[in-house]
């Protein structure tokens, strides 16, 4: 297919030079006597450039700017920066800068204003049943995975909510209608209803809301739940089939777009049901779950704690998500079957369209999968139709969409993460290809894939992940190739075992599957990481410069080999200056960790000499089951979670010094001192944490400069005004990093 699709690119080239008849192919730039002129891609580049900016200038009017919106709003900026360059080289320049930067005006207000209507139509609706148990009708709208939460198995599946009968003495006979979306967790050994997509349902339980707040080096969830108006979680829910008798008490009737969609979500439903039941009936084991998890997605908690850190330490958990690859191989082996049975080109093309909406269907529409699907369907269609396809012009065009559709999307890490690799690729993939002729094709392949698809998220990955992997390069050489083979074959697979059952081909996935495991788990040790936490966001922004510059100097004349080398050089020396300037610091640095459980101070010492972790944490509860973000914090701070001291103290405790460090210290007052000692600490640089509004007030009027942060129980919030700038509640809102 490759080949086929090279030789018909070269055809319409030739045609599009040669032909000057037919007035298909006109070239603007030759019309136009050789002038410069914006092309339709930079065209699009500026749309989408100037929608990313609208849109976190809409989000940020309501919610905290972190650092990675930070990496991707200087991306849309400088991508307006080039287009306005390549304006200034038109022969028109005035008049295609002035359209360029009405374009842009425009655009950005339109985002700004789109992204504001959606935030005020999301929080406009009170989730009114938060905390309210009761029987809900609603309709299984994701399917249903195996997770483990505290050692017992659950039911984790998404619910969209039709009708609430609450449980109240004062509304026995109350049907109410509700609306929104909900995350239901049913245990395993009491459900006794086989929980299908697409199904009307009965939940029992009680719905608790989410805990978002935002944190620094932590992946954002708000965006997401946005997108899907998500309210919150049913913990231990009681799930059972909704019969008719349940609908009419409910009094709820479905519209005909509500049939056709539930019609879809069933259809799908049982075909993915179908193929994850074939593929367990052949496999076991871990082999098992993982060719699960290849093709459909999922099953992660399946996998193991273990497994997933050794993927993801390896820089391959993107396979077990689908993404363009699955899309890719789907395609090609579409096209191939069709062509080995003598089908036409053009109707294997078709033929593969309409696999890929299918297969669309069938794992959900994640960024990753939709922004790879309408690649696909765009490529096919311009083959079909015998036009030029321009990856990069397609790629923008679906990131256009997506965002037009959903501006949430842009802070999601899946979108962010998928189109940014996919762009390095198409920018970079081809010309380090074509620089690196010394090394052997089966090592220069994965080679060029995995660093073209990393040097644009790089910044991105070290926020969410904060560290680089070594083993990604031997794992993308070694790994990936076994992983896409076994995608192949689970792809044939299954197929062939619909007709008859072939037990070789499944005896050669499981060989080819233990041996991918394997080999990860040797590579995916935690020594091949370099640690490096958070990237400085002025850092970020001299590396996405130097980055402009190592492409323009790479797709040029060879004569600037010695300025790739040195731009590279440069971009490597950034990672450093960003952990040296992370490092070095002359005062202690204070980060709020928030938790549901509990609230955690992480307090860092000058110039990252030691760390201490403050838990407040009555009767030193356990912590085990946020052990995982506490040690994610620490990470992207670049501490190492080892030299960490853990010290436990109580907001609505006596008074208590819980850190101190030459003239800096954190104190828990809650009245218990008078107001004289409370003057005695003018000198000294000190951070209040009480329980009590009185204190909070008190400390606020005798010391108005000190921080002071209010640690009660949730809902105790009586007579509690945070006006000051030097006042936080702890366990509400992000709090951002302190100095002492």
């Amino acid at each position: 297919m490759t080949a086929y699709l090279r030789k018909l690119k070269t055809k319409l080239q030739f045609s599009h030079r040669d032909s000057n008849n037919d007035g298909l192919f006109h070239d603007v730039n030759y019309v136009n006597g050789n002038s410069k002129v914006l092309t339709h891609s930079q065209w699009a580049h500026t749309i989408l450039g100037s929608i990313i900016m609208g849109t976190i200038l809409g989000y940020g009017q309501y919610y905290p700017v972190l650092n990675q919106m930070r990496y991707i709003f200087a991306i849309g900026l400088a991508i307006i920066v080039v287009c306005i360059f390549k304006a200034l080289q038109s022969s028109d320049r005035w008049h295609s800068l002035s359209k360029l930067m009405v374009l842009v005006f425009v655009l950005v207000g339109l985002s700004y204003y789109q992204t504001d209507l959606r935030i005020i139509h999301f929080n406009s609706y009170t989730s009114y049943y938060l905390q309210q148990e009761g029987e809900y009708l609603c309709t299984v709208v994701a399917a249903p995975e195996n997770v483990n939460l505290n050692g017992q198995e659950f039911y984790k599946y998404t619910i969209e909510i039709h009708g609430l009968h609450p449980y109240k003495n004062t509304a026995k006979n109350d049907y109410i209608k509700a609306q929104g979306r909900l995350q239901v967790y049913s245990k395993i050994s009491t459900t006794n209803y086989p929980i299908r997509l697409g199904e009307y349902a009965i939940i029992e339980g009680i719905p608790k809301p989410l805990f978002l707040i935002e944190e620094e080096g932590r992946i954002n969830l708000r965006g997401r739940y946005m997108s899907s108006n998500t309210r919150g979680r049913i913990y231990d829910g009681v799930y059972r089939a909704a019969s008719n008798k349940d609908l009419q008490r409910f009094h709820y009737k479905d519209t005909f777009y509500d049939k056709l969609y539930r019609k879809v979500l069933l259809i799908t439903g049982v075909l993915r049901e179908s193929i994850d039941k074939n593929i367990g009936h052949n496999l076991e084991g871990p082999q098992k779950v993982l060719a699960q998890a290849l093709a459909l997605g999922g099953h992660y908690s399946e996998l193991g704690e273990d497994q997933m850190k050794a993927f993801s330490y390896t820089g391959l958990i993107h396979i077990l998500s689908i993404s363009g690859s699955h899309i890719a191989l789907l395609l090609a082996l579409v096209y191939g079957l069709g062509r080995f049975i003598k089908l036409r080109k053009r109707t294997c093309l078709i033929l593969g369209i309409i696999v890929a909406c299918i297969y669309c269907g069938i794992v959900g529409g994640d960024a990753p999968v939709i922004r790879a699907t309408m690649m696909s369907i765009l490529m096919c269609i311009a083959y079909i139709k015998g036009r030029l396809y321009q990856a990069k012009q397609a790629l923008c065009l679906c990131a256009i969409l997506c965002v037009i559709y959903d501006p949430f999307s842009l802070f999601d890490v899946s979108f962010q993460l998928s189109f940014g690799a996919t762009y390095g690729l198409l920018i970079w993939g081809k010309v380090l290809y074509e620089r690196i002729q010394w090394l052997p094709r089966w090592i220069k392949t994965p080679l060029v894939l995995c660093v073209s698809a990393q040097l644009l998220i790089l910044p991105l990955q070290l926020y969410y992940f904060h560290y680089i992997s070594i083993a990604s390069l031997l794992a993308a050489c070694i790994v990936a190739p076994l992983l896409d083979i076994s995608i192949v074959l689970i792809f044939v697979s299954t197929l062939v075992s619909y007709v008859f059952s072939i037990s070789l081909m499944w005896s050669l996935v499981d060989v080819l599957l233990r041996i991918s495991l394997y080999l990860n788990h040797v590579l995916g040790r935690s020594g091949s990481l370099l640690w490096l936490g958070m990237m400085h966001p002025y850092c970020a922004y001299i590396y996405y410069v130097l980055l402009g510059l190592f492409t323009y100097f790479l797709t040029h004349r060879k004569r600037y080999t010695v300025h790739i080398v040195i731009s590279l050089s440069l971009m490597i020396l950034t990672f450093g200056t960003s952990y040296y300037v992370t490092h070095h610091h002359k005062e202690t640095l204070v980060h709020y960790i928030p938790m549901k459980q509990c609230n955690v101070l992480l307090c860092i010492e000058p110039n990252h000499e030691g760390a201490h972790l403050l838990i407040d944490a009555p009767d030193h509860i356990k912590t085990t089951p946020n052990e995982r973000l506490i040690n994610q914090s620490i990470r992207a701070y670049g501490v190492n979670p080892k030299v960490v001291k853990v010290d436990y103290f109580h907001s609505n405790g006596s008074a208590k010094t819980i850190y101190k460090n030459s003239m800096k210290e954190i104190d828990v007052y809650n009245g218990q001192r008078g107001e004289k000692n409370l003057k005695l600490n003018d000198k000294t640089n000190t951070l209040f944490i009480t329980s009590r509004s009185s204190s909070m007030n008190e400390i606020g009027r005798i010391l108005p400069h000190n921080i002071v942060l209010f640690g009660s129980p949730h809902g105790a919030l009586r007579d509690v005004d945070p006006s000051s700038e030097y006042m936080y509640i702890m366990g509400y809102s992000f709090i951002e990093d302190m100095y002492l």
